[in-house]
């Protein structure tokens, strides 16, 4: 082989080594080490001065709806909320180095005390840590998937809003000096949610102060609070066409038998002991939609007042039918003419003060 091509081919072997060597040892050092140490008392003691107010920001973002039992008073929802407070001591001046680029549990760092006071049941999704930027912000988010308790009120059922509440509160001896602020860009909801019957939609947060008097010899304590709430409207049209239509063609039923002659007891009889039937068949099956509450809702007012109509039917036509066969035909028709408008109206009466005012 001719010597000016063994030349070329020595260099570039030598220079592959030197470079591969320089790679070795460049990699055995790392580039750079994170010193995520801080101080003690950061990790246990509250920032700022006794007395002075710790301003934290929440923010609230809902994901999902799935339901809303109305026997428990709860709903399930699928929940990220995230929490941003200030604390100066860790803070780049205040350390002399940079953690941003740490990552802490939140149990190795003092944080604000915070309970979500009507989570019933469920999972937390996100492991408790925190970020902390130049300025000493620390941020932790946190996801929660799970049962939420809620006071409902469903006197107005089936045309009933609900208010789904989410509610955050301080505790503990550092709980008084805690405000809590609506963090607005973390604040809000996706457009559609996966619960079916309900239109949900997500209100403003407040923030408030909650008065904590106990039994014993300690003082009246004021802790600060915030309210989330869901704005959930019920699907009318379903119980409009599947629970209160049926019913009203059972009560027209029972009308039916103020055209039947009232010598014909048979008939008359046997149409109102059906249309009693049909409601009690009827009874029992809307009974699994109800909500089980001690007091009444528009619609146990509606269906009630409903039943008792069809009842009177029957007991008309029961009347009249003896009427007849005592020889007064002429007052049994009458009877039974003023009840066919009198009926009407007193339906008309019972489904708009029931049902819409």
């Amino acid at each position: 082989m001719n010597s000016y091509k063994i030349i070329p081919l020595i260099a570039l072997l030598i220079c592959s080594f030197i470079t591969s060597y320089s790679f070795a040892q460049d990699s055995e050092e790392p580039i750079f080490e994170l010193d995520c140490t801080i101080p003690l008392e950061a990790q246990h003691i509250r920032p700022g001065t006794e007395g002075t107010k710790i301003p934290v920001k929440v923010g609230f973002f809902v994901i999902d709806i799935k339901e809303i039992d109305d026997v428990e008073q709860t709903y399930r929802a699928d929940i990220i909320f995230n929490i941003t407070w200030n604390d100066p001591r860790l803070s780049e001046d205040a350390l002399g180095k940079s953690i941003k680029n740490c990552v802490f549990n939140v149990a190795d760092i003092w944080s604000p005390p915070i309970v979500d006071v009507n989570r019933n049941q469920g999972e937390q999704l996100l492991d408790k840590v925190a970020s902390i930027d130049a300025q000493g912000n620390v941020n932790m988010k946190q996801r929660y998937v799970g049962e939420l308790t809620s006071d409902l009120d469903f006197s107005d059922f089936p045309f009933d809003i609900q208010e789904l509440h989410f509610i955050m509160s301080t505790y503990g001896p550092d709980a008084t000096d805690i405000v809590f602020e609506v963090d607005n860009d973390y604040t809000g909801s996706r457009d559609h949610f996966s619960i079916e019957g309900w239109e949900v939609n997500l209100l403003d947060g407040v923030s408030t102060s909650e008065q904590i008097k106990t039994r014993g010899s300690l003082p009246t304590r004021s802790f600060a609070r915030i309210d989330f709430t869901l704005l959930a409207e019920r699907d009318k049209p379903y119980y409009l066409w599947k629970v209160i239509a049926p019913l009203c063609l059972i009560v027209l039923m029972a009308w039916a038998v103020f055209w039947i002659d009232p010598k014909h007891l048979g008939p008359q009889v046997g149409l109102s002991t059906a249309t009693v039937f049909t409601l009690i068949a009827y009874r029992f099956s809307i009974g699994f939609n109800l909500p089980k509450v001690s007091y009444f809702t528009r619609l146990d007012a509606f269906v009630f007042f409903s039943t008792l109509l069809v009842f009177i039917a029957l007991g008309t036509a029961i009347a009249t039918s003896k009427i007849s066969s005592d020889g007064k035909n002429s007052l049994a028709k009458k009877i039974e003419k003023y009840m066919r408008v009198g009926y009407l109206i007193a339906f008309a009466f019972i489904t708009v003060f029931t049902l819409w005012l």
